[in-house]
């Protein structure tokens, strides 16, 4: 009977060793780039700095296997999260990007000028990091020249020193029916778009306009002098 027991000891000691080493045998994940850009957002009612944020992120142990993505302002104590429900995937030439919702300031109306930690966590904890620092030279909100732009009969109207930017039509939930690129006079067509927002690259720098978004109304018109 002692060796039996000692048996069914040996046979349980062996199973939870397994199962230990197949729980420490996951790989970590990998953020393998990253694409971001400080945009100055105009949303119809408030003006603000918005941080976006786009990663290539592999796994060898697969997309299940990934968790979240956390980001967090240097040592300010601001911490921004995103579950994997949240993270919006597009396929750029046969690549897969995760996009994050847009990171905005928990207050006042610029992001803080800090070192940027982008950490990727997979479900049993394993991580990876990236970071980035925005310029803290940027130009100020209020010190900024925005475009003036607007939809009125079927005809988009940009002014200032932008000649074009992408144009996103979206639906009563806000997902993307269609872009376009677009410039002063171009003719767009509504559709079953009930929301528009356009943005604007600013060249040679990690920054852009992103306006809207905003109704589909031929009457709406949204400028500088707002």
């Amino acid at each position: 009977m002692n060796s039996l027991r000692i048996s069914y000891i040996i046979i349980a000691i062996s199973a939870a060793a397994v199962l230990l080493m197949i729980s420490c045998s996951g790989t970590a994940p990998v953020i393998d780039e990253m694409e971001w850009r400080v945009l100055y957002r105009d949303d119809g009612m408030h003006r603000y700095e918005e941080l976006s944020v786009s990663l290539r992120i592999s796994d060898p142990d697969g997309y299940e296997d990934l968790s979240m993505l956390t980001a967090t302002a240097g040592s300010t104590g601001f911490i921004w999260r995103f579950p994997k429900d949240e993270w919006i995937t597009e396929t750029v030439s046969g690549v897969a990007w995760q996009g994050l919702p847009g990171i905005i300031p928990l207050e006042g109306s610029r992001l803080p000028d800090a070192l940027y930690t982008f950490r990727l966590e997979d479900l049993a904890g394993r991580s990876d990091e990236l970071t980035l620092r925005p310029d803290p030279d940027r130009p100020a909100i209020e010190d900024v020249e925005w475009p003036e732009v607007s939809i009125v009969d079927d005809v988009l109207h940009l002014k200032g020193e932008h000649d074009w930017g992408m144009l996103i039509l979206r639906d009563e939930k806000f997902s993307p029916l269609d872009i376009q690129r677009v410039s002063d006079g171009s003719r767009v067509t509504a559709g079953k778009a009930l929301w528009w927002e356009l943005w604007i690259t600013l060249e040679d720098t990690s920054g852009g306009f992103r306006l809207g978004p905003y109704p589909f109304l031929p009457e709406t018109i949204h400028s500088d002098t707002e």
